[in-house]
């Protein structure tokens, strides 16, 4: 066998090899917690009623989904649970529900009918 082709087989090798721990190490940096890691990972900016602003870091895997913000300056871990419709996060006393591209906050201390902590949320750049 000419020796060129041993080299390029020996080069193929080490480049699957590579491109296998590359994928590895990826797939083991990802953010997680007690074992499940999140692979998807992004940052949603929303516009509220009232001219505040929530940002939201939503970690998403195949079975597992959750939210952090912060409320007051206090981080909040929320994750998600049944809903009829859209996306419910629950964290704490707070209640983070979105629809397509929009949110609402609410304390689930407050009453039922209290006004949302955040209303009208919507999804910017």
């Amino acid at each position: 066998m000419p020796r060129h082709l041993i080299l390029s087989r020996t080069r193929i090798v080490a480049l699957l090899a590579f491109v296998c721990a590359s994928a590895t190490a990826q797939a083991a940096r990802a953010p997680g917690i007690d074992g499940v890691r999140f692979p998807e990972v992004r940052t949603m900016r929303y516009q509220c009623d009232g001219g505040k602003t929530l940002t939201v870091r939503y970690f998403n895997s195949q079975d597992n989904q959750a939210a952090v913000f912060r409320i007051d300056g206090k981080p909040v871990l929320a994750v998600s649970t049944v809903a009829a419709s859209g996306a419910r996060y629950v964290g704490g006393r707070y209640e983070w529900w979105t629809k397509g591209e929009s949110g609402t906050l609410r304390d689930l201390m407050q009453a039922e009918n209290a006004a949302p902590v955040l209303a009208d949320c919507k999804a910017g750049s």
